[in-house]
């Protein structure tokens, strides 16, 4: 197995420190960094390449658009600035050697209406990811479409309908994200849903329903790793715990307990989730 962490464990936005946050997730023997992005024309790019060759680490572009960037907004400048916002992802991971752009990569993260999608909402979002989709491919940059839960969202809250947007767009660039804790809350039958998505599983966030140390909590995590198993799903496997002693990212989550440190899951849940694959 393959382990990374996502870089909004440790910071809320990585230029405050790349060398550290690197330096970090290379000490606990993680394979890989998930890089949140919420801006791409001002990602630091030079530096994370550096620390990137020094450590030895593989790097993902994470992302969730912000209503600012929404690809399903009213707005046509909204819309565009999304699409462009996310041709910047593909071409920073491109640069850095990595093969995955992450996360809201289908509608604006936190933004709600009062009521669930529409069917034009549904359309601008197949529009956006198909005219991107070309540069993923000319780049082999993998955009990976991931359900939340309706706590953060309410445009794409469950594997099946991602399966069904995915298909829709109809790249061998764009496929499905899952994430246990989303799914915790969204799913009735999480490895199941897991089966369901098959071979489009291009990424995999392993959280543990309350985001603590994964592998101590109410995930079904041995029928999870069976389910994997059986969709032959071999890529990265990245925690995302966001402390609550990192103010900007507590208040985000609505964490205000202490749960975990960062420390603790990047240590322990290797070993947990290794024990229960097996």
């Amino acid at each position: 197995m393959r382990f990374g962490a996502h870089s909004q464990m440790f910071v809320h936005d990585i230029r405050e420190d790349v060398d550290g946050v690197f330096d970090a997730v290379a000490g606990f023997g993680l394979a890989a960094i998930e890089i949140n992005t919420p801006d791409a024309a001002v990602f630091p790019l030079d530096e994370v390449r550096r620390a990137a060759e020094r450590t030895g680490l593989e790097v993902v572009i994470g992302t969730a658009l912000g209503a600012e960037r929404s690809t399903i907004a009213d707005d046509e400048a909204a819309r565009r600035r999304g699409i462009e916002h996310l041709r910047g992802c593909v071409e920073i991971a491109a640069a850095l050697g990595g093969h995955r752009v992450s996360g809201g990569v289908h509608s604006a993260n936190g933004a709600f209406h009062g009521r669930g999608r529409s069917p034009e909402e549904w359309e601008r979002s197949v529009a956006a990811l198909r005219e991107v989709a070309p540069d993923a491919e000319a780049a082999d940059v993998t955009l990976t479409v991931e359900p939340v839960s309706r706590y953060s969202g309410y445009f794409l809250n469950t594997a099946d309908d991602t399966v069904r947007l995915v298909d829709q767009v109809g790249s061998s660039h764009v496929r499905v994200q899952l994430d246990t804790f989303h799914m915790n809350i969204e799913e009735d039958d999480t490895p199941a849903a897991i089966r369901r998505v098959g071979d489009r599983l291009a990424h995999f966030h392993a959280v543990e329903n309350n985001r603590g140390v994964p592998g101590t909590g109410q995930v079904p995590w041995r029928d999870v790793f069976a389910a994997l198993r059986d969709v032959g799903y071999d890529g990265l496997i990245v925690f995302e715990h966001f402390p609550v002693e990192l103010r900007d990212m507590a208040v985000r989550t609505h964490t205000w307990r202490h749960i975990a440190s960062s420390a603790e899951v990047c240590s322990r849940a290797p070993r947990l989730l290794e024990e229960l694959a097996r």
